[in-house]
């Protein structure tokens, strides 16, 4: 059967394309010569051709000659197709509109022709990213369930791409398209992870995975920006290897056209082959490195080195000699039990959130994020999001943000401005956003005050994402929201389509129930985290109880349709009663003319229930009143009676909006789950930190954030946030001078390592910095190219102090869920190994980036790293205090004058996506840390009368705090200013603290910042009147 089948359609295309090459070329001859004879009779011009009359020739030779052309593409691709596959060569590709249709058609009849199957000849139609991936039979890097008895192979494997066929894979991969029945046998019958076959009646799926014989070579696609020297140092380890890979790929014909003849110019769009055998390498191979137990550093790391400064030296580095370590291998990345695999990337694109909710939930999110840091207490960790939701929020900080929201969000609220006087009342229907402009449609002939633009139509007005407001922004931002109940509904490329609720009074919606519900769910969140509309209450019905974790303030879940119509009933009625009390026309214009302002504050009610017939009734009740005059507004699911219309393509129909095709909103359960579970976490309290992770034995008894373990083992009571002032006398408790001594014995190369961080020679061990710029210096050579990201690799192994393996490195790294190939893979690793460089434990040839020799781990030992150090100093600083050592202070010094500005800062572009993970918050832990330890240091100080050492140790703490997101170093601030006597500084940090706060009392502070402030001002803060 699957002979004759193979058989008839082998037949079926040598009739096409004999029918393509033979017969429309004849009926061409045959009709168009006395078509032509009516077109342009004989004696008459041009000129009179196109002047006269038509009668319906003129339309007929214009196709007549369109088939012509689009005859010559076809053939001339078929015929260069054919000449291709009997040459074992691949076919010429021709850089005109018209011939990538025509080649695709040529190749799948030729296909056709020679025997394949769908399969061969019919390209995918969706897009995904592509892949060549090493399979040794061993390695889980892709997972394929072999559907038969047969053994797997053991060659490549080729992830299936846009427009693949095995024709293409074949040419490609293997430098023959007639090899395609190759892979076909290779792969027919086995299972895809989607649950479908290889047959020769199948297309080939985006995402499927075929094994390819083992003479396949490895290819990769060019993408903008790369160069041969920037391939060659990813894909094969070295840069130099460059000229190998030219070589592998000259002369051989590109995808896109053209061919690889100069080695300075690669397009996009490329696939070029990497060399089949690498090249041996030439250093000598290092030993396998043992891993070291939890055991003192050697005595020769201890000892002070020499370091080099942070910016290297060139003629340095080229005098210095340094055996080269050989490439770390590659292991399977998800063999061990139990080891991660790297899914695909989460984000925000994925997920399909909108600009405007990642903004406003961006926005939200760093006004909650801040309110944890001013309330956590000391020796605690704020709450964050699980890994899945850190990831997300990742790629919503990293998103580009270009819609004007705010821009038009101030002109709007600039319209209540004192200063602008009575202008009329527009109605607002509708609004579209692009990254330039906002065109605003009004309901009705109203005239808008500059910086709106009138359009040749009297209701369109447009705002230019440039335009100067007409009143200060600060001013703006204070005035009252006219439409705040302005929600974006539905995306058309860069274009983004609001239309104000209140207005609409009641709008029933309709169409695929999950598309409706989608879009409701969208409306809630960006109620919820939209600045416009910050005072709005929103209730839901039918949308689950996940998305109150947005805003608990705002969204309440309401528990049925008639409950939640008894509150729109009766919040309409009382607006309307308020109108009439005050003679205003509308709820805008009492926002506008700021009259009785709180009692304008919309109720919007989403509900994802269809409603039944009582409700129905009461939902006409509603929508008979007056436009804007009730402050509510109803959106439902009411197929049977709707007015916006949702297809099943997702197109959103709205009878006044006739300007699409536009794509209707939608946030899916998992992406509300997801928003919800970060900013939920801002609500959660903070937790108290656990012991250290590191193995060495400085870190016993230490806490993660470098104090000790137990408070009351420090000054005899537990922490109560800002603890009292302590005495710096000796101390007579025969505890505090064991524990010092204990601390001591724990980390007795302290001051060695402290020497050898603070020297600036050449390091014999890699040093690596975060409290401010992230910053490597290392006896390994500087790297030439990418060294943001190695050093990026370096951090994340110091801060990774137990090892990771290849799967959790892989995951963190390319947090973006891309398959990475072991090229990749190998380059970062031996990259940081290289610049880590040799020395590790006085062994001249052991590396300090560790292989996976011993236990599946990759792991950075016998380095300096600042953090380190500050907790370490910590440590002993508060052991010394305790037991009335005279050289508390100067660890407490020494551990603050590691910081060179705010933890983490100027990281690469792109970077570091693994400082979302749940237990590598650095950015936001540490600097809180930091606060504490300076704090501690100013209560020393300040016992001690000592307040210029008091004002370094505050002044330290905001280095990390640029953003006056902690209360304490402004606290600490007006503590010093009082005990100099200096009431104008006092009162001027007070007022910084509570303008940064967005405070107009101090009763709104966190607790114990306002019993400071209350302590010292006790007849309150003079401001002055504005």
């Amino acid at each position: 059967m699957r002979l004759l089948s193979r058989v008839a359609s082998a037949l079926a295309a040598t009739a096409a394309v004999a029918g393509i090459v033979v017969g429309i070329p004849t009926a061409f001859v045959l009709l168009i010569p006395p078509l032509i004879d009516r077109v342009v009779p004989e004696g008459m011009s041009v000129v009179e051709l196109l002047l006269r009359p038509d009668d319906g020739t003129l339309l007929m030779a214009f196709l007549a000659l369109v088939g012509v052309c689009a005859w010559f593409v076809l053939a001339v691709s078929i015929v260069g197709e054919l000449v291709a596959a009997l040459a074992h060569r691949s076919a010429p590709r021709i850089n005109l509109p018209g011939f990538g249709l025509g080649r695709s058609i040529a190749s799948a009849l030729v296909a056709m022709m020679l025997g394949a199957g769908p399969a061969m000849a019919v390209p995918t139609a969706a897009i995904t990213s592509t892949g060549l991936i090493q399979s040794d039979g061993t390695a889980d890097l892709i997972s394929v369930a072999a559907a038969r008895s047969d053994p797997e192979p053991t060659g490549p494997v080729h992830v299936v791409m846009a427009r693949d066929t095995l024709w293409r894979i074949s040419e490609t991969a293997l430098g023959d398209p007639l090899r395609w029945r190759e892979i076909y046998d290779l792969n027919a019958g086995r299972e895809q992870a989607d649950g479908g076959r290889l047959t020769e009646a199948s297309v080939l799926d985006v995402g499927w995975r075929l094994f390819l014989p083992a003479d396949a070579r490895e290819v990769i696609r060019v993408e903008p920006g790369d160069t041969l020297t920037g391939l060659a140092a990813e894909h094969l380890g070295d840069p130099a290897r460059a000229d190998d890979l030219f070589a592998a790929n000259t002369a051989t014909p590109q995808p896109t056209g053209g061919v690889l003849a100069d080695p300075d110019l690669i397009y996009p769009g490329w696939a070029l082959a990497l060399p089949a055998t690498p090249l041996p390498h030439a250093d000598p191979p290092v030993p396998a490195v043992p891993m070291p137990e939890a055991t003192p550093p050697p005595a020769e790391e201890t000892s002070t080195p020499t370091v080099v400064p942070s910016e290297p030296d060139s003629d340095a580095d080229s005098t210095l000699v340094t055996p080269q370590p050989t490439p770390l291998p590659v292991p399977d990345i998800a063999a061990s039990a139990g080891a991660e695999e790297a899914g695909p990337g989460l984000s925000i694109a994925a997920l399909g959130v909108s600009s405007l909710v990642v903004g406003g939930m961006l926005t939200a999110l760093a006004v909650r994020r801040r309110r944890q840091l001013r309330h956590r207490p000391s020796r605690h960790r704020i709450a964050v999001p699980a890994d899945e939701p850190g990831r997300v929020e990742w790629s919503a900080q990293h998103a580009a943000q270009t819609s004007p929201t705010l821009h038009l969000d101030l002109a709007l609220r600039s319209l209540a401005h004192p200063d602008r006087g009575d202008i009329p009342v527009p109605v607002l229907r509708s609004a579209r956003l692009t990254c330039t402009d906002a065109l605003v449609t009004l309901a009705e002939s109203t005239s808008l005050p500059a910086p709106f633009v009138a359009l040749s139509e009297h209701d369109q007005w447009r705002l230019d994402a440039d335009d100067p407001l007409p009143v200060p922004a600060d001013e703006a931002a204070g005035c009252c929201a006219p439409f705040p109940t302005l929600v974006s509904v539905a995306t058309d490329d860069d274009r983004t389509l609001l239309i104000d609720l209140e207005q609409r009074g009641v709008l029933r919606i309709g169409g695929e129930p999950a598309r409706c519900v989608a879009l409701l769910r969208h409306i809630a969140a960006e109620l919820a985290t939209s600045h416009t509309a910050e005072d709005t209450e929103v209730l839901l019905v039918g949308l689950g109880d996940e998305l109150p974790a947005l805003n608990p303030e705002q969204l309440l879940v309401v528990t049925d349709l008639t409950t939640a119509l008894t509150e729109i009933e009766h919040r309409t009625a009382s607006v309307g009663a308020e109108l009439q009390r005050l003679e205003i026309t509308s709820v805008v214009e009492g926002r506008l003319r700021d009259v009785a302002a709180d009692s304008w504050l919309p109720t919007v009610l989403l509900v994802a229930t269809e409603p039944d017939q009582d409700e129905r009734v009461r939902l006409d009740a509603l929508a008979a009143a007056d436009p804007g005059s009730s402050a509510v507004a109803v959106v439902v699911f009411d197929p049977a009676d709707a007015e916006l219309r949702i297809g099943d393509d997702g197109l959103l129909e709205l009878p006044d909006i006739d300007d699409g095709p536009w794509q209707a909103a939608q946030l899916t359960e998992n992406a509300g789950t997801h928003l919800a579970a970060i900013l939920g976490s801002t609500a959660d309290p903070p937790v108290p930190v656990g012991p250290a992770g590191n193995p060495e034995p400085w870190a016993s008894g230490m806490q993660d954030d470098g104090s000790l373990s137990a408070p009351e083992d420090v000054d005899g009571s537990a922490d109560t946030g800002i603890p009292e002032p302590r005495q710096p006398e000796p101390s007579a408790d025969p505890g505090a001078a064991r524990l010092l001594a204990t601390v001591d014995h724990q980390d007795p190369h302290l001051d060695d390592d402290l020497t050898a961080w603070l020297d600036t020679g050449q390091p014999s061990v890699p040093m690596i910095a975060i409290l401010g710029e992230p910053a490597v210096r290392a006896p390994g050579p500087f790297p030439t190219a990418r060294p943001s990201w190695f050093a990026e690799v370096l951090v994340y192994l110091a801060l990774h102090p137990l090892g990771v393996t290849t799967a959790k490195a892989v995951t963190d790294l390319w947090s973006d869920g891309r398959r990475i190939s072991p090229g990749t893979i190998r380059h970062a690793l031996y990259g940081a190994r290289r610049w880590a460089g040799q020395g590790y434990g006085g062994d001249p040839e052991a590396t300090f980036v560790s292989g996976m020799q011993n236990d599946s781990s990759y792991r950075l030992r016998g380095h300096l790293f600042d953090w380190d150090l500050f907790r370490r100093l910590r440590k002993r600083a508060q052991a010394r205090h305790a037991a009335g050592h005279a050289g508390a202070v100067d660890d407490y010094s020494a551990a603050l004058a590691l910081i060179r500005g705010p933890v983490f800062s100027s990281l690469r572009p792109g970077g570091y996506a693994w400082l979302n993970n749940h237990d590598q918050r650095h950015d936001l832990q540490i600097p809180g840390f930091i606060v504490d330890t300076a704090h501690e240091l100013v209560d020393i100080a300040l016992a001690a009368q000592d307040t210029a050492l008091a004002r370094r140790a505050a002044e330290h703490a905001r280095m990390v705090d640029i953003d006056a997101a902690f209360d304490r170093p402004l606290v600490d601030l007006m503590r010093i200013a009082h005990a100099e006597d200096n009431r104008a500084e006092l009162e001027m940090y007070a007022t910084v603290l509570l303008d940064a706060r967005g405070f107009d009392v101090p009763e709104e502070l966190a607790p114990d910042s306002f019993a400071v402030l209350h302590d010292l001002l006790p007849a309150g803060l003079r401001r002055p009147r504005s």
